[in-house]
């Protein structure tokens, strides 16, 4: 007998049988697809855990598999520039004899500088000293860009849970002149909010500030519901009943899902609830609770004293209440807050409330 394997994961980028489809990926892949759409660049944002890296994870897969993209995951970390060039030298067209360009350097360069091979190899042997010549990286990167579009592929660069960086700044900055070149090369990245805000202060990076983002927000309750009746095989009733646990929080919906799963058959979803939270608060909880200023901790915390959020109510708990309107915000740009409802903030994170009582104070 075959034992069944947990359809639900704690993979991030990797949503598996239990993906729920919010749409987000699917209009990126469209428009970027399309002639005659003008969007180059995407970002998608949102709360620590609310499935950024699956939507992300679906584009790059699925243009991977179009043969006429050639598609290069990045690592946020590292030099991208050498990382880049060095991908594109392992295509088959890619000739360095035809694609090096040489430039007079007024200034010394040394240290050793990638050269491509055009063999699907890098050598990396030579420093440079003043008045002699070297290839500029941004050349060489544009020439085989040029040379990709000519071949008549698009070129997708990813960057998965990006954050500023003086090599980071330079790859958008090269990227950003090429699209005003007329080159077709697409960029979508993941983020935080406050870490993509840092490339705001890049006077250079307008093209980057300005593209389109798509923020992450709560998965749809029906969706979850369905899911979890359809994967563990239980009524609408039971479904339902873990759905409202999960808060509609796409990690704690993943992780609920396959303690479920998982269970003895004579434990309850009560039974789930300690190893439930433990999770939640070791892996999202704790990250998300230490990125916080002290004021916007402040405000959750008085926030969780209040019955229903009202707004002065929260102010009325607060040290300095004048400060309030400045941490709501904060606190919404960074998604934890839902201020939808005027004069009310809510938090949606499914037992964040038992986390700050215990935590809180950390």
């Amino acid at each position: 007998m075959n034992k069944k394997i947990d359809p639900f994961t704690r993979t991030p980028g990797i949503a598996g049988k239990a993906y729920i489809d919010n749409g987000i990926a699917d209009e990126i892949i469209e428009n970027f697809r399309s002639d005659d759409s003008a969007k180059y660049v995407y970002k998608i944002t949102g709360l620590r855990g609310s499935g950024k890296s699956v939507e992300y994870s679906k584009v790059i897969r699925t243009l991977k598999e179009d043969k006429g993209w050639l598609v290069y995951p990045l690592s946020s970390s590292g030099d991208a520039v050498s990382t880049l060039i060095s991908k594109l030298s392992m295509e088959k067209f890619i000739n360095s004899k035809n694609i090096t360009t040489a430039v007079s350097s007024s200034t010394s360069a040394k240290g050793n500088i990638a050269v491509v091979s055009g063999e699907e190899s890098i050598n990396v042997s030579r420093s440079y000293t003043e008045n002699e010549h070297f290839y500029s990286e941004e050349a060489t990167l544009t020439k085989m860009i040029t040379i990709a579009n000519e071949k008549k592929y698009k070129v997708l660069v990813g960057i998965d849970d990006i954050s500023k960086t003086p090599e980071m700044v330079r790859l958008l900055s090269m990227i950003g002149s090429m699209q005003l070149e007329g080159l077709q090369i697409y960029l979508i990245v993941t983020g935080l909010s406050e870490n993509i805000e840092d490339f705001s202060s890049e006077k250079n990076l307008t093209f980057f500030k300005r593209a389109d983002s798509r923020e992450i927000k709560g998965l749809n309750k029906f969706d979850i519901a369905y899911m979890y009746e359809k994967l563990l095989g239980i009524d609408s009733e039971e479904a339902r009943r873990i759905e409202s646990v999960s808060g509609e929080y796409a990690y704690a919906y993943q992780v609920l899902g396959s303690l479920y799963f998982s269970k003895k058959d004579d434990e309850t979803l009560d039974d789930l609830i300690p190893d439930y939270e433990r999770i939640l608060f070791k892996d999202s909880y704790d990250l998300i609770w230490q990125s916080l200023t002290d004021g916007e901790k402040e405000v959750v915390r008085c926030l969780y004293k209040t019955k229903d959020g009202k707004a002065e109510d929260i102010k009325s708990q607060m040290k300095n209440a004048a400060s309030y309107p400045v941490f709501r915000n904060r606190l919404i740009n960074k998604h934890l807050v839902d201020g939808d409802s005027r004069g009310r903030l809510k938090i949606r994170l499914p037992r964040f409330d038992k986390f700050i009582e215990i935590w809180g104070n950390d």
